[in-house]
């Protein structure tokens, strides 16, 4: 038998007004990842490893806590990419448009309505659990992730055995910037078993 924790934090707050971030490749100031350093290392969190999203937002912080250990970046683990719309800001688009009419269906029914060029919700679950397995198969210590807020919702509900397709899942769970979503893992006979330690913590 073998246990390990794998830490989950996500990126801090990025340099740009609010949109849809997916596959868009924009940073975060190094003040706010010193910020979040810091808040890691009073939580008193013990990893062997990271691994990163190979994206700005993640990867410069995921550069700043790994110090001495291995770090892997993983594309895999990257943010859905919505498309057309992915990184345009909000306040450009009308309300009431056909545009926002589209952001609309998809915030109340991702799972069925796309946005235009975009990954779907499918797609983007099926690369990130699999990714996810590979890693609980693969790794046998402690190890820290830094990545985004929808890949960490999808990895919790595959472990809790959520509906992916539920859009309150995407809506009414908080991961806020910097916070920290923990979960157990024992292996027994190469049959891997989890237990959710915490969700979208702040330090």
């Amino acid at each position: 038998m073998k246990t390990f924790t794998v830490t989950f934090i996500r990126h801090g707050k990025v340099n740009g007004a609010p949109a849809l971030y997916g596959s868009t490749d924009i940073g975060v100031c190094p003040a706010t990842n010193q910020a979040i350093s810091d808040s890691l290392t009073h939580a008193d969190i013990g990893y062997q490893t990271v691994i990163s999203s190979p994206l700005r937002r993640c990867l410069s912080l995921a550069e700043l806590l790994a110090g001495e250990h291995p770090l892997v970046c993983e594309p895999a683990l990257q943010e859905m990419h919505f498309g057309q719309l992915d990184g345009t800001p909000f306040e450009t688009i009308t309300s009431g448009s056909q545009v926002w009419q589209l952001l609309e269906q998809f915030w109340h029914n991702p799972a069925s309505s796309g946005l235009p060029d975009a990954e779907s919700l499918e797609s983007f679950c099926k690369r990130v659990t699999g990714c996810w397995s590979r890693i609980v198969n693969e790794l046998r210590n402690d190890v820290l992730i830094v990545t985004h807020g929808g890949v960490i919702r999808a990895i919790v509900a595959d472990v809790l055995g959520l509906d992916w397709e539920n859009p309150q899942w995407y809506s009414n769970l908080t991961i806020r910037n910097g916070s920290i979503t923990q979960i157990q893992v024992t292996v027994i006979e190469n049959q891997p078993y989890f237990a959710v330690k915490q969700i979208g913590s702040i330090y």
